[in-house]
């Protein structure tokens, strides 16, 4: 009777073993699924974080930049609007100076022969009076028409603060969002992303402004007309096209804001590329 008991407890011993080994390769996979879709939202997030560093350090950098520049530009229009009333002030005098003189050579006409020279002399001065009266007249031109271009500047640059604003608002909702993924998944935000992180390629389209090749005729460069204000930096692959036809990969060499030369991979080319030929990343 006990051996039977033994045997069907090593049965059983055997048996729940075989089920706990099943069980914990169920649990393994299943974890080790989780633990990669973990470990690339933590990726994403550190780049967004990354992105949202930099955007909000541009963002610091163009409000101070913006708001000293609208310091100085509202103290030149105190000091033109200053300028403008001191110099209305002195049309204003001007204008009496010039009515005062008017009356003292009216007073003295008629005593001509006796005071010819006083007369003269009062003429000159009412002539220059004039002649000051214009210089004042335009320089108060000149100072309103500085001060509606500064006022210009000033609705230019409110504008700019205001879009980069938004801009924060949004980036900062992504953000948001990305941490609230990773707490859903039950990982700290915070923790350290281990290993180098892939830079982002958005999606860019321009045409080809100049196709030539080297001194020595051994590669071809192609100019674009995009540059890094639409996205596209150094060592970038992007793909020629004309219509529907693939024509080459060219990798970006030189970079400016507003285009970019690539230089052909000839081991992708399959046509020859002409000026308004197409260019994207999509591909």
């Amino acid at each position: 009777m006990n051996n039977i008991v033994s045997k069907i407890l090593i049965v059983a011993n055997l048996v729940f073993s075989l089920c706990f080994m099943c069980f914990a390769g169920a649990v393994y996979s299943f974890q080790a699924g989780w633990r990669d879709k973990a470990n690339k939202t933590q990726q994403q997030l550190v780049s967004a974080n990354g992105q949202v560093q930099d955007l909000q350090g541009q963002k610091d950098q163009l409000t101070k930049t913006m708001t000293a520049n609208l310091t100085n530009e509202t103290e030149r229009a105190n000091v033109a609007e200053a300028k403008v009333n001191g110099l209305d002030q002195n049309l204003t005098q001007s204008i009496g100076n010039l009515a005062n003189a008017e009356k003292e050579r009216d007073k003295h006409l008629a005593d001509l022969l006796v005071a010819q020279r006083e007369a003269q002399a009062r003429i000159t001065e009412t002539n220059d009076a004039r002649a000051e009266i214009k210089r004042l007249r335009d320089q108060s031109n000149e100072a309103i028409a500085i001060r509606r271009n500064l006022e210009d500047k000033n609705l230019e640059m409110e504008g700019k603060l205001a879009e980069a604003g938004m801009r924060e608002v949004r980036f900062l909702k992504e953000v948001s969002h990305l941490n609230d993924l990773l707490r859903l998944n039950k990982i700290d935000p915070r923790d350290p992303v281990t290993g180098p992180v892939p830079k982002v390629v958005e999606i860019v389209d321009g045409r080809v402004k100049e196709s030539r090749r080297n001194a020595s005729r051994s590669a071809e460069y192609v100019q674009i007309s995009v540059g890094s204000d639409d996205g596209v930096f150094k060592n970038m692959q992007m793909t020629v096209y004309r219509d529907s036809k693939f024509l080459a990969t060219i990798q970006i060499t030189e970079v400016e804001p507003d285009n970019a030369v690539g230089r052909v991979v000839e081991e992708t080319r399959n046509g020859t590329i002409e000026r308004g030929d197409n260019v994207t990343t999509k591909f």
